[in-house]
């Protein structure tokens, strides 16, 4: 994470600017803090490539924030509370703060860049957007985290990059307890006209790579929502879905023609006939060639 994609502000009033800016970086890690005294309007913005998790000490006279497609979340009294995006997500609104001193602290992190523990941590998981929750244990962190960043005496890189990973560690445990269902409610199901395009496009791509943006796209919602728009309303996620419908190919294949088993295995989008024979196994319950035996009445 030599280089991160950070929140971006910009103040109704040009010539305004945060009364303070701090950041530090460790490995994997970077945390910046941003104090506000005055009163002026700002719009924010973030798309990145690192997870996002934001402490707010705000309170907002007015305002709303966007996360991706999900329905806009008003602001108002927002101290002590967080907001955690993952990677790819966008985040974009505004906020009209009343006159006090307003803060927030940001940590963005790489697990994969910060130790094999939080890598493999969330690797194995599938991340939801969170605005304005809060957690005792992990907004305990943040707090910690925030007042070695604006402690002008401290000098304890280590115990910083530690609470850091404390976060991420605290973060993926809250994640693993289920979606809130204030999350839930905001997450429908793909339209009609989304669920005809998505199964069109896989249709004609079954014997190439599909990927999940390319899905997503389709649909023209973010991967968090699509995917979980997707299950919704299909009652499977998206790759289970996908191998389901080339294994289906290569039935009617092995039914309908002479084809060699290698070359159904590359026209219905498998690297080789070995792990062909793998999927095949573990949807049919056979395998291909006893599959086509058992159609021709061999």
């Amino acid at each position: 994470m030599d280089d991160v994609e950070a929140l971006s502000l910009k103040f109704k009033k040009a010539d305004r600017r945060p009364d303070m800016h701090r950041s530090a970086k460790w490995s994997g890690i970077v945390c910046e803090h941003t104090r506000i005294s005055h009163q002026s309007d700002y719009a924010f913005a973030f798309t990145g490539s690192a997870h996002y998790l934001a402490l707010h000490d705000l309170i907002l006279a007015d305002g709303n924030m966007l996360v991706d497609d999900l329905k806009p979340v008003p602001g108002g009294d927002l101290r002590n509370k967080m907001t955690y995006v993952p990677p790819q997500c966008s985040i974009t609104g505004w906020a009209s703060p009343v006159d006090r001193t307003n803060s927030f602290t940001v940590l963005y992190f790489d697990p994969a860049a910060i130790a094999e523990e939080t890598e493999r941590l969330y690797s194995s998981a599938d991340h939801a957007p969170l605005i304005y929750f809060d957690d005792t244990a992990l907004r305990s962190t943040l707090i910690k985290l925030q007042d070695v960043l604006t402690d002008d005496s401290a000098d304890d890189g280590l115990y910083a990059e530690t609470l850091g990973l404390l976060a991420a560690i605290e973060l993926q445990r809250l994640q693993s307890r289920g979606l809130p269902e204030s999350v839930k409610s905001r997450i429908g199901g793909l339209s009609a006209g989304q669920e005809k395009l998505v199964r069109e496009y896989i249709e004609d791509r079954l014997g190439e790579e599909i990927r999940l943006d390319d899905l997503a796209g389709v649909a023209r919602l973010s991967r968090f929502h699509f995917a979980r728009a997707f299950k919704s309303t299909l009652g499977e996620p998206p790759h289970r879905y996908v191998m389901k419908r080339r294994i289906d190919r290569a039935k009617d294949l092995l039914v309908r023609t002479s084809l060699p088993i290698s070359d159904i295995a590359t026209a219905t989008g498998f690297r080789s006939a070995s792990q062909f024979n793998r999927a095949f196994r573990e949807f049919v319950g056979v395998t291909p060639s006893t599959c086509r035996r058992t159609s021709s009445g061999a």
